[in-house]
């Protein structure tokens, strides 16, 4: 078995634990978590304890996997590209739970994507590497997502959306058919989507508009 840390040691980083202990595993091995403090070195976060911050396990020479446990979009970007860049070192396995519905000869997945209980994917639908799917979120038919997202529990997302880099959805929120969100936008929790969404906007309310927008 192979080494694996959890990178973070929010509730997000422990509920990766959890997702973790779900999948049956051949290859992984939990070792512990990783902080971005050394400070944290020695607290025990229930399935393990934090072992080493970012810096210490940059500078060891072991080859391991990781799991992103933050639940910003950008944050988990800004750690990814930190680790990619001491090369092969590090892998990001994709974790998808039991309960998820998905069929990855419908559905193609990229590297460190975590998808957590009760998620439903169906068909032709392609998904980039280090996005999150929380609890109970839905992917619909020909639905495009790229890198770094985050999706928040009960999400909705229908059938042909395109959704950008480094985008966080929020809680209860849906994305009608055929719209498309641009990167690095952030959509409220609980709001309905019904028209594109500009890169870099924040969208609140149903229908959902521009914060600031009344």
């Amino acid at each position: 078995m192979k080494r694996l840390f959890i990178l973070g040691t929010s509730g997000l980083a422990r509920e990766m634990a959890f997702l973790f202990d779900a999948v049956p595993q051949t290859e992984w091995e939990l070792s512990g978590f990783i902080a971005a403090d050394a400070s944290e070195v020695g607290r025990d976060l229930g399935r393990a304890r934090v072992v080493g911050d970012d810096a210490w396990l940059i500078g060891t020479s072991v080859e391991c996997g990781l799991i992103i446990g933050v639940g910003l979009p950008a944050a988990r970007e800004r750690i990814a590209v930190r680790y990619l860049s001491q090369g092969s070192r590090f892998e990001f396995p994709t974790l998808i739970h039991p309960s998820a519905v998905l069929d990855t000869r419908l559905v193609e997945l990229g590297r460190g994507n975590l998808i957590t209980a009760g998620c439903v994917f169906t068909c032709d639908i392609v998904v980039g590497s280090f996005n999150l799917f929380n609890l109970q979120t839905t992917v619909g038919h020909d639905a495009r997502i790229a890198d770094f997202c985050v999706f928040n529990p009960s999400v909705n997302i229908s059938g042909g959306v395109h959704v950008g880099d480094t985008v966080l959805v929020g809680t209860g929120s849906q994305i009608l058919e055929n719209r498309v969100v641009g990167p690095r936008a952030t959509v409220g929790a609980g709001a309905v989507v019904t028209k594109d969404v500009e890169a870099g906007v924040t969208v609140v309310g149903v229908p959902a508009r521009p914060l600031g927008s009344g």
